[in-house]
C-alpha cells in the first residue's frame, strides 16, 4: 500500500520546489578612489592620501589633493591645491588652485591655475594658463600653448609649434 501511494504522488506531476533563494546584496557605493560624477552642488570629493584616479567622464569638484591621475576623455575637475596633476587622456578640463606638477599625455587638454611649479607636455594640442608663475616648462609635443602671467622658470621646447608667452 505504502507503495502504490507514493507511485500516486509521482505520477500526479507534483513537483517539490526548492527553497527560495534570498536576494543578493546591492553593490557598494562608489569610493573616492572611483567616484562619480558629483551632483550640481553636491560636496566635493574626498582626497585621503595616495592617487586619486578619475577615469569616466563627467564634472568633478575636489579639494587639496597630493596626487591626481585623469584617465580618459571628457573629464571637467575643479580643484584646491594639487601636488601631482596627470592627464592621460583628450579633451579634459582642469581648473585648480595651485598645482605642484603638471604631466600631459594626451591631445586637446586645458588646465588652468593660480600657479604650476613644472609643466610637462607629452602630446599635442594642449593648453597651459597660469595666473601666476610657473617654476620649468618641458614641451615634447607639439602645438601646445603655455600662458602664465607671473614669471617662468627654464623652458625646454623640444617639439614643433609650441608657444610660451606671458598674458598679461
Amino acid at each position: 500500500m505504502l507503495l502504490l501511494a507514493a507511485c500516486a504522488v509521482a505520477l500526479s506531476g507534483c513537483v517539490i520546489a526548492p527553497p527560495a533563494v534570498p536576494p543578493a546584496p546591492a553593490p557598494p557605493a562608489p569610493t573616492p578612489a572611483q567616484p562619480g560624477p558629483s551632483e550640481a552642488g553636491g560636496d566635493p570629493f574626498e582626497c585621503d592620501g595616495g592617487t586619486l584616479r578619475i577615469d569616466r567622464p563627467g564634472d568633478y569638484r575636489l579639494g587639496d589633493c597630493d596626487e591626481v591621475e585623469l584617465n580618459g576623455t571628457d573629464i571637467d575637475l575643479t580643484a584646491g591645491d594639487l601636488g601631482t596633476l596627470t592627464i592621460r587622456g583628450d579633451d579634459n578640463e582642469v581648473d585648480a588652485a595651485t598645482i605642484g606638477s603638471v604631466t600631459i599625455e594626451g591631445q586637446d587638454n586645458e588646465v588652468d591655475a593660480d600657479g604650476i611649479g613644472a609643466v610637462r607636455i607629452a602630446g599635442d594640442d594642449n593648453d597651459v594658463d597660469s595666473r601666476g608663475d610657473i617654476g620649468s616648462i618641458l614641451i615634447e609635443g607639439n602645438r601646445n600653448d603655455v600662458e602664465h602671467r607671473g614669471q617662468v622658470g627654464t623652458v625646454d621646447d623640444r617639439g614643433t609649434g609650441n608657444e610660451v608667452r606671458r598674458d598679461d
